[in-house]
């Protein structure tokens, strides 16, 4: 079913009885999926109100939907608080999880990984994870296994912490990472010497239990206490060869990752991804400017079989980055190297609401749709900065070849 066919069977249902608060909610919750913020704000306070709930109790998940919404559009403090009214106990793993993107927007880092260690409490996030406890005894065992979870995208942006364990852990420090991300990180890390040994791992394999002190690279800033982020780039790889008197490259990604089973990821991959007239348009305007589009999807210039070790080189090759909220993102920073990144209005936490630049990675500029679901305006500030871009680097040639 698509997320319009469930806005559609829930206004069905409300028609019924209008004054009913789970339907109410579930409306809510429909229109959200179909990214529909507006709307959906509407049904969710409608959702919140005593009297459409038997015996005037505001059901706990009329809450959490309206604080979704909230988040969503940005409201945090006003999401926080019906956060607070779901879940008053720190008992639900989403809710947390939540609340520590609310927490990660405001800046406060510490309390961000101490609420997002709450996602243990929800066993599917276990499944393929090594099972607790965590840490146990880490500043002094003989070694220490990481492994990674979730997105690619958050284990490249996760990297940072490494040399920080590295220098605080005195023994051998094991990093098991997914096949894809393998290659990169042997070679973009061999920098911090053979006190970091970097092996394959599956998390869709079953769960098996883990002999000695072992824990999560995503609980890496909490157990280490971090407040404030890590310097970001941290892969460094080989230069590549120099190109004499070639057109500037511009590599290019426009999709985020295709994670279509679950409603809600299935809403993040259309927010953050560009429309195809979109990328189409967006190509034509670089191509109008005498640039050279590298397509750095897989299966476009970038083989289908790549690993995250062939996108970087990819990356190198191109004299700019332009990347949705996706890994290669992610990647593109870590390697500090000019990212440019596309975000829809209702973006990641991580991005904050309104700054041009983050401390997650110094060499990325941020731009942003000016509206929920603008990437035409998006796309004039775009080609503005870019444009400035070539002035800048023309007058940078010019003065070189005059000295």
């Amino acid at each position: 079913m698509t997320a319009f066919s469930r806005v559609l069977r829930c206004r069905r249902e409300l028609s019924v009885d209008a004054d009913d608060g789970l339907r109410l909610l579930n409306l809510a919750n429909a229109c959200r999926l179909d990214d529909q913020l507006t709307e959906a704000l509407c049904w969710a306070q409608w959702s919140v109100r005593p009297n459409s709930w038997p015996d005037g109790v505001v059901d706990a998940r009329a809450a959490q939907g309206l604080a979704n919404v909230l988040l969503d559009l940005g409201r945090f403090e006003a999401a926080e608080t019906w956060f607070s009214k779901a879940d008053p106990a720190f008992c639900l793993a989403e809710v947390q999880w939540n609340r520590s993107r609310i927490a990660l927007a405001r800046g406060d880092l510490l309390r961000a990984w101490q609420l997002a260690e709450g996602r243990w409490l929800s066993m599917p996030v276990h499944r393929g994870c090594p099972a607790p406890p965590f840490w146990q005894g880490w500043q002094e065992s003989e070694a220490v296994i990481v492994w990674d979870e979730q997105g690619f995208g958050d284990t490249l942006q996760a990297l940072r912490w490494l040399p920080l364990l590295c220098q605080q852990h005195s023994g051998r420090v094991e990093l098991l990472v997914r096949k894809p991300l393998l290659r990169l990180i042997q070679q973009g890390m061999a920098w911090l010497g053979a006190g970091l040994q970097v092996v394959p791992w599956s998390p869709q394999e079953a769960p098996h239990p883990l002999l000695g002190c072992h824990g999560s690279i995503l609980s890496l800033p909490l157990l280490m206490q971090c407040r404030c982020w890590a310097d970001g780039a941290v892969l460094r790889l080989p230069p590549p060869a120099r190109r004499e008197n070639a057109a500037l490259r511009i590599g290019l990604v426009w999709e985020a990752g295709r994670y279509l089973d679950e409603p809600g990821q299935a809403l993040e991959y259309r927010r953050k991804s560009l429309p195809p007239l979109v990328q189409q348009e967006l190509c034509r305007q670089l191509r109008a400017r005498s640039l050279e589009v590298v397509l750095l999807e897989p299966g476009s210039h970038l083989p289908a079989s790549a690993d995250f070790l062939e996108q970087a080189q990819w990356i190198q090759r191109c004299d700019l980055l332009l990347s949705v909220d996706t890994a290669a993102a992610h990647l593109g920073g870590s390697m500090g190297h000019p990212t440019w990144l596309l975000l829809p209005w209702a973006c990641a936490c991580r991005w904050g609401r309104s700054s041009v630049s983050t401390p997650l990675y110094a060499s990325m500029r941020l731009f942003r749709q000016p509206r929920h679901g603008d990437w035409q305006g998006l796309m004039a500030k775009l080609l503005d900065a870019l444009d400035q871009w070539l002035l800048e680097r023309s007058a940078a040639v010019s003065s070189s070849n005059r000295a």
